[in-house]
């Protein structure tokens, strides 16, 4: 007799809904801010580098879970409970593993392992590559016909291009 309990059941796709939507905000916010960085490569310390991912990284996590306690509030006129405010840290602070092997790779030219041009680079490839297979991912196991998943994927590839133009102006 195998018992479950509540902490080890899986979670509903509603439950994963704001874990997903969180990592896919840090990693916008996070490509931006390499891009950025990338304009001025080689006027770009690595160690800055470094710590504006990480920095930006915290910042949205941060106004995701103010923000998740903000709506919280209006909707249900009170503070969450113990449990259910972790619950939003864990949305907030899972969303900082979207940046992690960009940081690696950022900690590689921090220590001289590789120059900082390739190692920003290679870090908004990654956060590129995640933001396009997480999108993908989304789209191809939705229900929608082939069409209308290609027209979706399309439109999101687009949107997701604006988003990081507009942040890309925002941050010079």
């Amino acid at each position: 007799m195998t018992s479950t309990s509540p902490a080890r059941q899986r979670p509903t796709p509603e439950q994963l809904v704001p874990y997903l939507k969180e990592r896919v905000y840090v990693s916008f916010i996070g490509l931006a801010v390499l891009l950025g960085l990338n304009a001025h490569a080689s006027d770009t310390e690595p160690l800055t580098a470094v710590t504006s991912l990480l920095i930006a990284a915290v910042g949205a996590g941060s106004a995701g879970l103010v923000s998740d306690i903000i709506a919280h509030l209006g909707v249900h006129g009170h503070l969450p409970k113990a449990a259910e405010f972790a619950g939003l840290v864990r949305v907030s602070s899972g969303a900082l593993a979207t940046v992690v092997l960009p940081v690696v790779v950022l900690v590689l030219a921090v220590v001289g392992w590789i120059p900082v041009e390739t190692a920003l680079a290679v870090a908004i490839a990654i956060m590129a590559l995640t933001l396009g297979a997480v999108g993908y991912l989304a789209v191809f196991r939705s229900s929608l016909r082939w069409w209308a998943k290609l027209a979706v994927f399309f439109a999101l590839l687009v949107f997701g291009l604006a988003v990081i133009l507009v942040q890309l102006l925002a941050h010079g």
